[in-house]
């Protein structure tokens, strides 16, 4: 899926497996995705591929995503997992318009970061695209289900 950022700016956004398709009975290693995004930015352009979100990750950032595109009250302005590489945060919030900075760190990064910078794209999204990221990530979520969950 593609996040269009500001300036030409764009995120494209793919889950491409599972860290581990064969263990299928271990709620965190059978449930580790494979992340893949090729960025375009202000910082540079770059793609990077890391086991970096658990399915029930990819489900939060979808519920995250909903609620902000039914103009509903998120629990947390900022979602950040335990894998610290990609933070969502709504930085503006109107009723018709959002902005949401998607951060990248540790190891989707561009490769040699300078690491007293910060690598972002921020992304203005109506009710519309906010609609149509929930219905792409949806579609990716439903192809890596989450397996055992102990």
């Amino acid at each position: 899926m593609l996040f269009k950022g500001i300036n030409n700016q764009s995120i494209e956004f793919k889950i491409t497996n599972y860290q581990f398709p064969e263990i299928t009975d271990c709620g965190y290693d059978s449930n580790w995705l494979m992340v893949f995004v090729k960025v375009k930015s202000n910082f540079g352009d770059w793609e990077a591929t890391d086991p970096s979100l658990l399915v029930s990750d990819l489900k939060e950032i979808v519920e995250w995503f909903e609620k902000l595109s039914n103009n509903n009250q998120i629990d947390s302005d900022s979602l950040w997992f335990m894998e610290p590489n990609l933070e969502f945060q709504l930085i503006k919030n109107q009723s018709d318009l959002k902005t949401v900075r998607i951060t990248f760190d540790m190891e989707l990064r561009p490769k040699n970061p300078d690491n007293s910078k910060k690598y972002f794209v921020d992304c203005e999204m109506d009710n519309e695209e906010l609609k149509r990221v929930v219905k792409e990530l949806t579609k990716q979520l439903e192809s890596f289900p989450e397996r055992a969950t102990e």
